[in-house]
């Protein structure tokens, strides 16, 4: 055991991919049809071997800001969110107007869905920005392009996985929109990825993270008696009207993206981090 935690400390790349293959491994096993509060117990389970490997790539360094920033990294999440507040409020009128009932067990569910993306904004954060950006930096710290392939990896990664599950070669057309999906994932991560260098609060990114997918899925949890809650992994497919949206939420991500790169990103030490991260 002890060899293996070793092996594990001194090769933060090998430690990097483990703990996205734990993640990738929970998104694939879970049934979509599951009941809320278990899936969110085993992502529970998944942040802490995720914390773990974290831990032993780059010891405590990744928690100890956790209890700053995250006041900032609210008021810029705000933004890359605009389309979702604009869905959530016009689905909340559409609820209180009576146009879209409530399940019988919203409240239930209102809790699980709370549960389920706190846990899930907390996994997806440690494992494709934590995880990932700390252990290529460790690997590769004195390449001259470290933080290119960091924002590369991570964010083809964190696309990749919400497409999991997806027969994306059914047809051109579902193809095409597995792509914009992937795309406008991965803008988001990267998004999320500036902050994390910024700030490297975790905690507060995940907060954001949790809203933003609670936003997205909320709406059809309370009202759709047939909702799915797999996560990421769940996919409906491609067609015509999904790819006009999935080109306005990118356009609605890659403004965001770079009002934050001008305005933060471009404030970023990166010698720093190199140093001492």
């Amino acid at each position: 055991m002890r060899k293996a935690i070793d092996f594990m400390k001194t090769h933060p790349l090998f430690t990097g991919a483990f703990a996205v293959a734990l993640s990738v491994a929970s998104i694939k096993i879970l049934n979509p049809d599951a009941r809320l509060f278990p899936m969110a117990l085993l992502r529970v389970l998944i942040i802490f071997a995720v914390s773990m490997c974290i831990y032993l790539i780059s010891g405590t360094k990744a928690f100890e800001k956790c209890h700053t920033t995250t006041g900032f990294i609210m008021k810029w999440n705000v933004l890359v969110m605009i389309l979702e507040i604009i869905l959530g409020i016009s689905a909340l009128l559409m609820i209180f107007s009576g146009e879209t009932p409530l399940v019988a067990e919203w409240p239930s569910r209102l809790a699980g869905a709370v549960v389920l993306f706190s846990t899930v904004g907390f996994v997806e954060e440690l494992t494709f920005r934590v995880a990932i950006s700390d252990a290529i930096l460790y690997r590769f710290r004195n390449s001259k392009h470290v933080f290119v392939w960091i924002a590369v990896v991570s964010s083809l990664v964190f696309g990749g996985v919400h497409i999991i599950g997806a027969n994306i070669f059914e047809s051109p057309l579902v193809f095409g929109t597995s792509m914009l999906k992937l795309l406008s994932t991965a803008v988001t991560g990267l998004f999320w990825l500036i902050l994390y260098w910024k700030t490297r609060n975790v905690f507060g990114i995940a907060i954001g993270h949790s809203i933003y997918d609670f936003i997205t899925v909320g709406f059809s949890l309370l009202t759709s008696e047939t909702a799915q809650v797999g996560g990421a992994e769940t996919y409906a497919g491609g067609g015509v009207i999904a790819i006009g949206g999935y080109l306005a939420q990118i356009l609605f991500e890659v403004i965001p993206l770079i009002i934050l790169w001008k305005k933060v990103g471009k404030t970023i030490d990166f010698d720093e981090i190199r140093k001492t991260w």
